[in-house]
């Protein structure tokens, strides 16, 4: 829940904004990426990623 400005971070957390930028672009399903990029921005709670993801349809790693 704190701002990362001012903090000493790892390089994943600019990372993660843009490979959640990078999949969407390409059409990617990436939705762990995409729910630590939006908790790192601010975008959504801790909780709320973590109910946004399972509750998505269940489906084989191999359907595209």
């Amino acid at each position: 829940g704190k701002p990362l400005a001012g903090l000493p971070l790892a390089e994943g957390v600019p990372t993660a904004a843009i490979a959640a930028r990078l999949a969407a672009e390409r059409g990617i399903d990436a939705p762990i990426i995409t729910a630590v990029a939006a908790i790192l921005d601010g975008t959504v709670t801790i909780g709320q990623a973590v109910t946004a993801l399972m509750t998505r349809p269940l489906k084989t790693e191999t359907d595209i």
